[in-house]
């Protein structure tokens, strides 16, 4: 009978344990990174984009209506001074009553009566050593069949029932004058106000 030696059973336990121990290939995975926006970022909308600051120079439009029985002259020129800006009167619908204008120099004309606007422009300069202010108003009397007749305001400007004006609104105006001397602009430094006299006279309000 053959005897199996033990040498070579061990040998033999030996080889089959390391062939159970071999540890198996390691696998790796590998993720790609997208280059790139992602998809669809383009489409999302954007913020608003909100100014804050606040430019004095900016032309802005307003919109005044005056109850009737106001003095329209003189309610546009304490707008003009409460808030410290410049005014253009641009154009005004409705009718005033009680009219003081002046169509020449020396010429003052009382109008009694109810008239219609039609056509109101003037300006206001709260600003500077020598605010200027002036205003100038054509009117029609009866509906327009009694001609229509304008000055310069040196008086009061009462609204008969409502009247609408509107007006531009800027924070600051420069002063030049022209031609200019030596060929160099003249410049108030920003500060808002006319040439010495006030153009139409003051507002007699």
């Amino acid at each position: 009978m053959a005897h199996t030696n033990n040498n070579d059973k061990h040998k033999n336990n030996e080889g089959h344990g390391n062939r159970n121990n071999t540890n198996p290939k390691e696998k790796v995975a590998i993720t790609r990174v997208p280059r790139g926006r992602p998809l669809g970022s383009k489409n999302k909308p954007k913020p608003p984009i909100h100014v804050v600051e606040h430019i004095d120079n900016v032309f802005k439009t307003h919109v005044i209506e005056f109850a009737s029985g106001v003095n329209v002259a003189e309610s546009l020129l304490h707008f003009s001074k409460t808030h410290q800006m410049g005014l253009c009167v641009l154009s005004a619908t409705g009718a005033v009553i009680n009219a003081t204008l002046r169509k020449t120099p020396g010429s003052i004309m009382l109008l009694q009566g109810r008239f219609d606007i039609v056509s109101l422009n003037g300006s206001f300069l709260p600003l500077g050593p020598t605010p200027s202010s002036w205003l100038t108003v054509f009117l029609a009397s009866g509906g327009g069949k009694g001609g229509v007749i304008g000055g310069t305001v040196v008086g009061p400007l009462i609204a008969s029932g409502t009247v609408m004006v509107i007006v531009g609104a800027f924070g600051s105006a420069i002063y030049e004058r022209l031609p200019e001397e030596n060929g160099e602009e003249e410049f108030s430094g920003g500060d808002s106000y006319g040439p010495g006299q006030k153009p139409g006279g003051p507002l007699n309000l």
